[in-house]
Order: C-alpha cells, then sequence, then structure tokens
C-alpha cells in the first residue's frame, strides 16, 4: 500500500530507524505489537493480516490494540502460555476465556 512515504518519513512519524522499516517491507521482519495501531493509523487498515479462525480473531485483535501476548492474556486474567498456543492453533480455551477475550479485543 503506497502513501507516499518514503522508509526514512514513516521511521520518523513510527518512532524507529529506517533500515527497520526496510526490513518490515523485505518480510524480514516484523514489527513489534505495539506498533501495529500507529501503522494502521498512517497506512491505513487491512495491514494485520487476518485469519478466519479463533487463533486469526485473536492475533489480529491483539496486533491492532498494540498488545502483546503477556498483556493480553493479563488483562484476560490467563496464563500467557493459553494466549500463545491458542495463536498457534494448539490449543482451545473455555468458553469463558473466550467471552473474556471478546469483552479486551472487541
Amino acid at each position: 500500500m503506497d502513501r507516499g512515504f518514503t522508509q526514512r518519513t514513516l521511521a520518523v512519524r513510527l518512532g524507529c530507524c529506517y533500515p527497520q522499516v526496510g526490513r518490515w517491507e523485505q518480510d524480514r521482519s516484523v514489527p513489534r505489537p505495539a506498533r501495529w495501531p500507529a501503522l494502521e493509523a498512517l497506512l491505513g487498515p487491512g495491514l494485520v493480516p487476518e485469519q478466519p479462525d479463533l487463533a486469526g480473531w485473536i492475533r489480529t485483535g491483539r496486533l491492532r490494540l498494540g498488545l502483546t501476548q503477556e498483556a493480553l492474556a493479563l488483562g484476560a486474567g490467563v496464563d500467557p502460555r493459553t494466549i500463545r498456543n491458542t495463536e498457534r492453533g494448539d490449543y482451545r480455551p473455555s468458553r469463558r476465556t473466550i467471552r473474556k477475550l471478546r469483552v479486551i479485543l472487541k
């Protein structure tokens, strides 16, 4: 998505170094969770990759809010491993946990 930003301009607006922006563009690294809200604000929605399953919904919602897995787990009152394993598709949380996540990620 081209909004007319150079890597340097985008880096300044995001508070990071411009080589990092280049690594993101080349898929050599991904932005930290805290950067996603600012990226979507500058470049438009739809940057966070979406997946149609529970794991994808949690990851997309978490990144759009700029939360780490640990911060989401803390807010939901669960162990960080629950979030990590759910996002990987290795675990299906209880209905109660899913309800808590819905409140946070809405």
